[in-house]
């Protein structure tokens, strides 16, 4: 990881929702307050000092999906001047953002907020807050507040943002390998270990996302990372602290009003059906006569559709783990002349028919080979689907060629 403007703004979801605003340059900002009250840590304050992980539940829409993870610090009286919500994954919303995210070029930022006021956004949400209290010996809360500093101090600048390599989650990630000496892991079953395997339960009630999912995610999201690499979401972030036991039991800080539902794949189970019907209306015979022409113009409908889309991301955006997707192989614009087919000759067809042929046989060749990518059901179907095609036009020039030679 890491397209179409609202799929990239789905992902921004592991950023931050506030965006870079000016400030009044003569007080001072949070980032100096937290600069100084971490570098001004000595051993009689530390037992006082508090670092927690704060985790934010999911809402229903494709930036909100993922939840959203930060770390929080304070000193003495939570809520008070002392208390900072410290996110790794904010950006600048200025004209032109989503153009700059989409070409790469969009830089991120470290931001400190005080808790009160990140309380107070997410409280306007409805969204759930939970808060982990990290175990710390006094060295360990030393190494904490360095490795943040490290991180505000190398980001000063901001950061490439990358989806999966390179989000809040991984910062605070790689923070807590730093602090406890040991990397962050998450164990999972083997057939859960990818990134998109990790994505996959947060798409499934989101209509737009699932979409974008099952078109753009190339090979490198279906890749099996290691226990450190798949945490990149920020339940997983929750959950590999919890199963490491460096956190105290987590803390209810706002309830979730939004409470979301259990993940139920319509897009996908849709699909399915959709694409057993297009199967079945070009089966020789009583299915064919009635219905082949409707699967013909429902499949290239969305074929047209698909491959538009997915040729417009591969062209105009520059995210590495969307650079080798064969889904263009699969859903083409060339359907066109699927959708058009009365208007084309039989030779013409004949010709788009071997080229998608082609295609398609192209597309498996690379998914088993060097390019193994979770487009089975897809590239399943639209086999199946051409093979019809296929042996229907063979059948039906040899049936008129046997009726002209009776003539």
């Amino acid at each position: 990881m890491r397209i179409h403007s609202l799929f990239i703004i789905t992902f921004l979801s592991f950023s931050s929702i506030y965006a870079q605003s000016p400030s009044d340059s003569s007080a001072p900002t949070p980032e100096n307050q937290v600069v100084s009250f971490l570098q001004g840590l000595n051993p009689k304050q530390l037992s006082d000092v508090h670092f927690q992980l704060v985790t934010v539940t999911p809402a229903h829409t494709v930036t909100t999906a993922f939840g959203h993870s930060a770390l929080r610090v304070y000193s003495g009286k939570q809520f008070d001047k002392t208390d900072f919500y410290i996110d790794f994954g904010e950006y600048d919303e200025s004209p032109g953002f989503v153009w700059r995210f989409l070409k790469g070029e969009a830089l991120f930022f470290v931001k400190i907020r005080t808790m009160a006021n990140a309380y107070t956004f997410w409280d306007t949400t409805g969204r759930g807050i939970y808060t982990s209290e990290f175990i710390l010996d006094d060295t360990q809360k030393m190494k904490f507040a360095n490795a943040i500093l490290k991180v505000m101090s190398d980001k000063k600048n901001g950061y490439e943002y990358d989806n999966f390599e390179s989000n809040c989650v991984t910062f605070i990630r790689d923070i807590i390998g730093d602090v406890y000496g040991k990397a962050l892991a998450l164990e999972t079953d083997a057939n859960k270990s990818t990134w998109r395997a990790r994505l996959l339960p947060y798409s499934q009630t989101i209509f737009w996302l699932r979409f974008c999912e099952k078109l753009l995610l190339d090979h490198d999201t279906d890749i099996q990372r290691d226990s450190n690499k798949i945490i990149y979401l920020p339940y997983d972030l929750l959950f590999a602290v919890e199963d490491a036991k460096i956190t105290k039991e987590k803390e209810m800080v706002h309830p979730d009003f939004l409470k979301m539902p259990e993940s139920f794949d319509l897009l996908g189970n849709f699909v399915f059906a959709l694409f057993v019907g297009i199967v079945l209306s070009q089966i020789p015979g009583y299915l064919r006569k009635r219905f082949s022409n409707l699967g013909t113009k429902v499949f290239g409908f969305i074929s047209i559709v698909a491959g538009a889309f997915t040729l417009l991301v591969l062209l105009l955006t520059s995210f590495p783990f969307m650079n080798d997707t064969i889904m263009i192989l699969v859903f083409t614009p060339i359907d066109y002349i699927l959708w058009k087919k009365d208007k084309f000759s039989d030779a013409t067809f004949k010709k788009y028919l071997y080229l998608r042929l082609g295609m398609l046989s192209l597309a498996f060749l690379l998914r088993i080979s060097i390019l193994p990518q979770s487009i089975d059901a897809a590239l399943f179907f639209t086999c199946v689907y051409f093979g019809l095609i296929f042996y229907n036009l063979r059948k039906d020039s040899s049936s008129n060629l046997q009726a002209t030679s009776s003539n």
